[in-house]
């Protein structure tokens, strides 16, 4: 087989049928990487087994995993997403031994905290203490300020998802006009729509605007109790949940993408009308490329609606979603939002042409070779 002569870059990647939405930013980051090192060959390759649905990571990789990452023979490894946990030292640091030993160069793109509990803060900066990368971009303020000191070479970004609508282009689709609704780890809230707030009446969680109504939203108290007392206790909630949701609402097409297809549990994916599931992301690329709003618990099926120029609004309480601050959307969790499109488009040009310059850099730099 005919090899290239240039230089490597790893881009890890993986559990797309666990969470899609980690493929979201998988594809918006090998846009960028491909940016930062254009005399690189950029490849793709799993990340680490521990990450895998329902598994402790504490206790870091399944013993007998070849650990197929420590022979990475790559001028560079790149990480992504909200790496910084608690179990990050367990995960990984035999591969990061083992590749400092190699002169192999590690760059955390997009990266941040899970939790952002100080236990966490904590353990991550003693990890990245002992393995320094060489450049450090983040994805919201906090965890910039946590990490900034521990690489030489640091930027203060946007989420990768931001970029996909540049890696991607959707298909064309002939149908009605839709919104999508997607809850899968807390229940679909039931929805009361108005023409006005004076004709909305009930008690709701939430009232809102949206499509020129008023609109109210309101949780099922049982199973909101199993979704959150775990992860896999939100199956369960499902399970009992004997609604039938309805298949439009205001005037509107509902589509009901769901982000969790492995494991890949029919009565789950498709207990309501009009669901989608795919192990890939551009069938979800596609469907928030041309929503009228997206409704959702899950932070990248917002991200990736925004970033193609539609509203959304999350119905999660996760510290994650702090990667919204970073572009000034701070009300996403009260009403839907949009991302002007003009802005967002000035923000990634000025990351791509900062991480570029930084990873030119990072070319002069020698590695920590033990």
């Amino acid at each position: 087989m005919q090899q290239s002569n240039r230089p490597t870059v790893a881009l890890v990647y993986g559990f797309w049928g666990q969470n899609i939405g980690n493929a979201f930013f998988n594809v918006g980051g090998k846009w960028i990487v491909e940016q930062m090192f254009p005399e690189h060959d950029v490849i793709e390759i799993q990340d680490q087994p521990g990450y895998r649905t329902f598994h402790n990571q504490s206790k870091g990789n399944p013993k007998r995993d070849l650990g197929l990452l420590d022979y990475l023979d790559t001028d560079y490894v790149v990480l992504q997403g909200p790496m910084f946990t608690k179990s990050f030292r367990a995960l990984w640091e035999p591969t990061f031994e083992k590749l400092r030993a190699r002169g192999v160069k590690v760059v955390l793109l997009s990266a941040a905290f899970f939790h952002y509990d100080d236990e966490e803060i904590d353990s991550v900066r003693g990890f990245l203490k002992e393995y320094p990368p060489v450049m450090i971009s983040t994805r919201d303020g906090d965890s910039y300020e946590h990490v900034h000191d521990l690489a030489e070479l640091t930027y203060s970004g946007i989420d990768s998802a931001f970029f996909w609508p540049l890696a991607y282009r959707p298909a064309p689709l002939a149908i009605e006009p839709y919104i999508t609704i997607n809850f899968d780890q807390y229940p679909e809230p039931d929805f009361t729509v108005a023409e006005s707030e004076a004709d909305l009446k009930g008690k709701f969680d939430k009232r809102f605007s949206a499509l020129g109504r008023a609109w109210g939203a309101k949780q099922p108290w049982l199973q909101k109790r199993f979704s959150k007392a775990g992860q896999w206790q939100c199956y369960l909630g499902a399970l009992i949940d004997f609604r039938r949701l309805p298949e439009r609402i205001a005037d509107h097409l509902v589509v009901r993408p769901d982000h969790r297809v492995n494991p890949h549990i029919t009565w789950k994916v498709y207990n309501q009308a009009n669901a989608v599931g795919s192990d890939e992301p551009f069938t979800y690329f596609t469907m928030y490329s041309q929503t009228q709003l997206t409704l959702s618990d899950r932070v990248h099926a917002c991200v990736a609606t925004l970033a193609a120029g539609g509203p959304a609004m999350l119905y999660h309480p996760t510290p994650r979603a702090r990667l919204f601050e970073r572009v000034g959307l701070t009300e996403i969790r009260e009403q839907p939002v949009e991302l002007d499109l003009a802005y967002l488009d000035e923000e990634r040009q000025t990351q791509i042409a900062t991480l570029r310059e930084l990873a030119s850099q990072t070319l002069e730099q020698q590695p920590a070779v033990v």
